[in-house]
């Protein structure tokens, strides 16, 4: 059965990219030769569901457009899109129960805190992956918004990169 999972960097002050939605102190995080899970995570991967901002970000480096189904969460009707992008801005229960049924594979929530909470909140996430960085950003986008009530998570693995410095934390809620 299929599983929806999010993965995502945060700075280790809480923040997943500058004020400005900078992200370049992602890329200058990584070190050459180690292995951080991105091709595992992408043959994983059947359906990707990502926030506009997320989409946006995709579309100007290149990566978004690819062979696998997306649904961008968006109220924006004029949102440039690819064949096998989808815009939603329904009901995401309703959403989840629906990609479930249209792939084998596990479905990924790319990218956006504010996208990741409402997952979160709605008892939609299976699994969370976060890599905390060495890096203090000391203001900007914050990881998580409000969530509702309390969610216990177990831990199920804990990785260090010797070279970059990068934690992964791996739970299953």
């Amino acid at each position: 059965m299929s599983r929806i999972f999010a993965s995502i960097a945060v700075s280790l002050d809480g923040y997943i990219a500058s004020r400005s939605g900078d992200q370049a102190w992602l890329n200058n995080s990584l070190a050459k030769g180690e292995d951080y899970g991105f091709d595992e995570t992408m043959k994983r991967t059947g359906i990707f569901i990502m926030g506009a901002n997320t989409y946006r970000e995709m579309l100007k480096s290149g990566m978004a457009g690819g062979k696998e189904r997306t649904y961008v969460i968006t109220r924006e009707k004029d949102l440039k899109k690819g064949s096998r992008t989808q815009l939603y801005d329904g009901d995401l229960k309703e959403l989840a129960e629906k990609v479930k049924s249209e792939t084998d594979k596990d479905i990924y929530i790319w990218g956006g805190g504010n996208l990741i909470t409402q997952f979160i909140d709605l008892d939609l996430l299976d699994e969370l992956d976060i890599a905390v960085l060495p890096v203090l950003l000391g203001d900007g986008v914050p990881l998580f918004g409000k969530i509702s009530k309390l969610k216990k998570l177990r831990l199920v693995e804990c990785m260090k990169f010797e070279q970059s410095g990068i934690v992964l934390l791996q739970y299953k809620l």
